[in-house]
């Protein structure tokens, strides 16, 4: 017993996106990025050049450009290769031995590939929250939304939709980066998602909601970089590519600890060596529009 293979079909159009039940908006600071089981051995299954999938790979790439530009958490799932019976549980019933310890089954997608400081959980069950630090992970950051992208629409991004409400994290489900099956797979899924826990939504939306408190963010780092770096042309280059290494454009160990301590003076409290392994304006953007008030030195 293996996976089907999906249909090749073209993704809903927004017209037909299902009215949501829930009210709630879309609101940077408080939200994470999911991308949900993007794996070579899910993704393969498609045909190549599915439009469906080819519409969550775009789609999803935009939101992870979104999201580490405007300082928003993104984080993972990838199941693991080579489970053994008891961990890998009912799902064998239903799929199979599921995918070999062998990258050409474990990577993700290389365009929506994690990048350093990113967490990747490993997925045990549908849900992402199932026997994972995802509740925790999303608490220590302040965060209360998640926006849900990847595959499969029916199974574990209904699941982790479902988790979530039932944590209180109000979902977001990304009509055009999840795929499924077929299409009516991903139309149920859509309807369902709307119905009873989540707000379906597309990513043009998400990517128009996530600047947030970027822009404040943005102010509190030109008044801490302008008196490390190097004339003001080297903050503009840092704050316009937010993945860019700090330490290639004249930060150093003893500037970082400099900027720490000014950060921490407006309320922002960063860990040295997490800074460190990250060494970008976008690890900077998510601490402080985490930190509530953070602003002018106190």
């Amino acid at each position: 017993m293996s996976l089907p293979a999906p249909a090749d079909y073209p993704p809903p159009s927004t017209s037909e996106l299902p009215a949501s039940r829930a009210p709630w908006v879309l609101s940077g600071p408080r939200a994470a990025l999911l991308v949900h089981d993007m794996q070579r051995y899910f993704t393969r299954a498609y045909r190549p050049g599915s439009a469906a999938l080819e519409s969550a790979v775009s789609s999803i790439m935009s939101l992870l450009a979104a999201a580490r530009r405007h300082g928003v958490p993104v984080v993972y799932t990838a199941q693991s290769g080579d489970q053994n019976p008891a961990e890998r549980g009912l799902q064998a019933d239903l799929w199979g031995p599921g995918m070999r310890a062998d990258p050409a089954d474990t990577e993700i997608l290389a365009p929506l590939a994690p990048r350093p400081g990113e967490l990747v959980l490993t997925k045990h069950r549908y849900s992402a929250f199932t026997r994972t630090d995802l509740a925790l992970w999303l608490a220590d950051r302040g965060r209360d939304q998640l926006v849900i992208t990847g595959i499969y629409a029916q199974h574990g991004v209904l699941a982790t939709a479902l988790d979530a409400f039932c944590r209180d994290i109000a979902p977001f489900v990304v009509a055009d980066a999840v795929a499924a099956f077929d299409r009516p797979g991903h139309l149920r899924a859509l309807e369902q998602a709307a119905d009873s826990c989540a707000v379906v939504t597309t990513a043009a939306a998400v990517r128009a909601a996530l600047p947030g408190r970027a822009g404040a963010a943005d102010e509190v780092l030109r008044g801490v970089l302008a008196e490390l770096l190097d004339g003001a042309e080297q903050v503009e280059a840092a704050l316009a590519e937010p993945d860019r290494d700090l330490f290639a454009l004249g930060l150093d160990s003893v500037r970082a600890m400099a900027l720490i301590a000014a950060l921490e003076e407006r309320g922002v409290v960063v860990d040295f060596g997490d800074f460190i392994g990250a060494g970008t304006v976008g690890f900077l953007r998510e601490r402080i529009a985490a930190t509530p008030g953070a602003g002018r030195p106190g």
